[in-house]
């Protein structure tokens, strides 16, 4: 029987897994995986295969046993079509999924290097902000140096105006004096002349008068 439903239909061990109302399996951690996972599968295996064997002894004669066989072959190899449809669906997904992946990782390593890019240009222009600031602040302190050193320049300008003009007011309150004194002096000199011509002609009349007295008296 089982030459016939196995080797005769060729019904494979791994499709009598997949037989209805099979318990569920689950992966061990990865250091026991090939081990327990063999395991896992002769002991399925031998409970499906028990299954199976006791459902065909329920039936009574061998043409029975050889449609239940060829059934559960029908129904096997339908359900693995369809996991192979599903498979190719599955994997046309894997592929989208690989290929939006590789998309996406591009547009990453994209973002990665404009960021990077962009972090660059970023110190580049706080580094020519600090220089121009830099520039800015000498330009300002020799601006300043130079306002103070003109503002120096001017006031001491000033100063030297401001001496010189009280040197010169001094000097010409000094010359008004003497131009006063002066002119009190020829004031006075012209008196004493004018005097002294008053006098001179008082006695070039006196004598005028005297020798027209003598010349009367000859007469």
């Amino acid at each position: 029987m089982e030459e016939a439903g196995i080797c005769g239909l060729g019904v494979k061990a791994d499709m009598l897994e997949e037989i209805p109302g099979g318990e569920a399996r689950t992966d061990p951690p990865d250091g026991q995986q090939d081990s327990e996972c063999n395991r896992n599968k002769e002991k399925t295996l031998g409970k499906e295969v028990l299954l199976l064997m006791q459902a065909l002894n329920t039936l009574s004669t061998p043409e029975e046993k050889l449609a239940a066989l060829c059934k559960k072959y029908a129904d096997l190899l339908e359900e693995s079509r369809n996991v192979q449809k599903q498979m190719k669906i599955l994997q046309k997904k894997q592929a989208q999924i690989v290929k939006e992946k590789v998309h996406l990782q591009s547009e990453h390593s994209k973002a990665i290097l404009a960021r990077s890019k962009l972090e660059s240009l970023c110190r580049e222009l706080q580094r020519h902000n600090k220089t121009l600031k830099e520039e800015n602040m000498q330009q300002a302190r020799e601006e300043e140096e130079r306002r103070k050193e003109a503002t120096a320049h001017f006031q001491i300008t000033l100063n030297e105006i401001q001496a010189q003009l009280e040197q010169h007011d001094i000097h010409n309150a000094k010359l008004r004096q003497e131009n006063i004194e002066l002119g009190e002096k020829l004031k006075k000199l012209i008196e004493q002349y004018a005097l002294r011509e008053e006098v001179t002609e008082f006695g070039l009349f006196k004598r005028l008068l005297k020798i027209s007295k003598n010349v009367t008296i000859h007469t």
